[in-house]
């Protein structure tokens, strides 16, 4: 099917139709990229920054001074 046959069948969809088509192949392009190239974990995204070049100028450890529950709003 050459890309101007399947232009004119999108467009004699229906709003609803079409709009369904659009969050599939939105969805099609993020999920096809995301799972193999974006980190499992949030510490291993941070990891793969380019701000982790800057660990050697900043102090990114964790505090564990503080107690976990003293969080106030």
């Amino acid at each position: 099917m050459a890309i101007q046959e399947l232009e004119q069948q999108l467009l004699q969809l229906s709003p609803n139709d079409k709009l369904y088509i659009i969050q599939l192949l939105a969805q099609s392009l993020t999920t096809h990229n995301t799972q193999a190239d974006q980190p499992s974990k949030l510490s291993d995204f941070f990891r793969q920054s380019p701000l982790a070049e800057l660990t050697e100028e900043l102090d990114l450890s964790r505090d564990r001074s503080l107690p976990r529950d003293a969080f106030t709003p």
